[in-house]
């Protein structure tokens, strides 16, 4: 049987895949065009078609992409999770089984790019800033679902952003995952104490109504 040719989305995604793994691992100034092409398996031509703004439009996708997976993660975590410990600790346990996969190399794009070119490339900088504001919003909305308060949710989910991030930088740094552990450990007794604050709220607004 003759194989199908690829379609053009199918090659754009893997296009964006290579970017994905070459952004975690180097940045986007250590990252050459040609060694996207090269990841991504697809011939010169094709990617100069389907990407005319060359290397800043595919680590632009690379970014929305992870941006959406991530929220994804978050996501689907959430409503996996019965508890907001449960949902914290499959957060955390997913990044440090990427970190342990792929040997401490490769950490998060969005994070590396905004290291090495935000804000000269207003593009770029865009690009991770929206990815960022997603997972805020995703992280703010598991922790109202899980029963943190709507008013503390948002800068508890900053914290928690902040403090998982700049854990996989140590990680890496150290090749180890246990900056992540130590973290996971403080995101949780800070979570659990504006869960237990949330509810002697709700106690102190039910006693004095009766």
């Amino acid at each position: 049987m003759q194989r199908m040719p690829r379609t053009r989305s199918d090659s754009r995604s893997k296009i964006v895949r290579g970017a994905q793994d070459l952004l975690r691992r180097q940045g986007y100034r250590g990252t050459r065009l040609a060694q996207i092409i090269e990841e991504s398996g697809g011939p010169r031509g094709s990617t100069y078609f389907l990407f005319p703004g060359g290397k800043e439009q595919i680590a632009t996708e690379a970014i929305d992409a992870s941006g959406a997976e991530f929220d994804a993660l978050i996501r689907t975590a959430h409503q996996a999770t019965g508890t907001a410990r449960e949902w914290i600790n499959a957060m955390a346990d997913h990044f440090a089984a990427s970190l342990r996969d792929s040997g401490f190399t490769q950490g998060c794009p969005v994070s590396t790019v905004t290291l090495d070119s935000a804000p000269g490339s207003p593009g770029l900088t865009a690009a991770c800033r929206g990815a960022y504001d997603r997972w805020l919003s995703a992280l703010t909305d598991g922790l109202v679902g899980h029963g943190v308060t709507e008013s503390a949710a948002p800068d508890l989910a900053t914290v928690m952003l902040s403090s998982f991030e700049g854990a996989m930088l140590l990680c890496r740094a150290h090749q180890s995952t246990e900056p992540l552990r130590q973290v996971q450990q403080h995101i949780l007794r800070t979570v659990e104490h504006e869960l237990a604050d949330a509810q002697r709220a709700g106690s102190s607004r039910g006693i004095a109504r009766t």
